[in-house]
């Protein structure tokens, strides 16, 4: 058996593999093509830190952390293929963990913000260790279970998370309140984090990951550790989901118990739907498309999550892959055809 390397508009990592392999001589004729894309992407990001206004680039801020929130959930989603209605309760762990560090501790932001992704990875080894247990919609409510209780502890103990009011207070430094710096110090967070996502989704352990999702009885049978595999990718997207809450605090200044909410976990799984849970940038560019359009659309119309659930609808049904994944399925169906019709020599143009 062949494990793919690759999941263009999330084809199988396993019976398909021999179809993808022979693409793949083309993808590495150029591969600084493939390497070019991200630094453009970062380069364009730059550019509109330093042109747009403050209210801009406050709202890009909160998509950065979107970007890395789903983008750790995608790895559950659209690698293990596990669907978990939880990472809000990571989410939350973070800003909470800068939030009181400062409030009964008077702990350094610097030191809380690099504190708050452990705080979540040390609490997604107990949740995952039972929720895993269950398995496809009894995992899902498992972890809505976990993180309806994580809302009601937090609203619940005013003394320690002042309830319902959250905590707010200039618990950034002053440099980051500065819109410019603010996004600046996000942007470089968010770059790093997605090239390490990127190296464990394209690692070993990544590469198993997503064949058991596409067949979980068969790698059991080949002596694969399957719930060891979905623990370890619980865990890891527990560290950057808290990370990504540690990032909220930035433009925010605050934590409330809303973060904790299973609401606040289903936004990352339906950006994962929207930009394609099969391509590594999908999610990021379901972030972005969600909350430009979130914002417009509570600007525009009142029954705004009418409208929302509509275009999710057509989303699902139209294009099952998501946006970029159905561009890649697209993309990759062609150069099948090249290849098939003796056009190799320009498959990768």
């Amino acid at each position: 058996m062949t494990v793919s390397n690759d999941l263009p508009g999330g084809t199988s990592t396993v019976d398909r593999a021999p179809d993808l392999a022979s693409t793949r001589p083309a993808m590495r004729r150029r591969p600084w093509l493939q390497a070019l894309l991200p630094v453009v992407l970062v380069a364009i990001m730059a550019v509109l830190g330093l042109v747009l206004q403050a209210s801009p680039l406050l709202t890009l801020q909160e998509v950065l952390a979107l970007v890395v929130l789903a983008t750790a959930t995608n790895l559950l989603l659209g690698g293990g293929g596990v669907v978990s209605f939880g990472q809000g309760v990571f989410y939350g762990v973070g800003a909470y963990t800068v939030a009181l560090g400062w409030l009964h501790w008077q702990l350094s932001f610097w030191l809380t913000f690099f504190l708050a992704p452990f705080v979540g990875a040390a609490l997604a080894v107990p949740i995952g260790l039972v929720a895993l247990r269950a398995r496809r919609l009894y995992f899902a409510l498992s972890t809505l279970a976990f993180s309806e209780l994580a809302y009601q502890l937090a609203e619940s103990r005013y003394s320690f998370t002042k309830g319902a009011n959250g905590v707010f207070g200039p618990f950034v430094p002053a440099s980051l309140t500065n819109p410019v710096t603010g996004y600046f110090f996000l942007l470089a967070v968010t770059v790093v984090s997605l090239l390490l996502l990127w190296k464990v989704n394209h690692s070993p352990f990544g590469l198993v990951l997503r064949a058991i999702r596409e067949n979980r009885e068969r790698m059991q049978a080949l002596g694969v550790n399957v719930y060891r595999h979905q623990l370890a990718a619980f865990v890891i997207s527990g560290f950057f989901c808290s990370l990504a809450g540690a990032m909220f605090v930035v433009y925010s200044q605050s934590a409330y118990p809303e973060l904790l909410d299973w609401t606040t976990s289903g936004a990352p799984v339906f950006m994962a739907v929207i930009g394609g849970m099969g391509v590594f940038l999908g999610p990021a560019a379901g972030a972005f498309i969600y909350q430009f359009g979130h914002d417009e659309l509570v600007r525009y119309v009142d029954d705004w999550q009418l409208v929302l659930g509509g275009v999710l609808l057509l989303i699902v049904m139209f294009w099952p892959d998501g946006l970029l994944g159905t561009y890649a399925r697209v993309r990759w169906g062609a150069i099948r055809r090249r290849r098939s019709s003796g056009g190799e020599e320009d498959s990768d143009g």
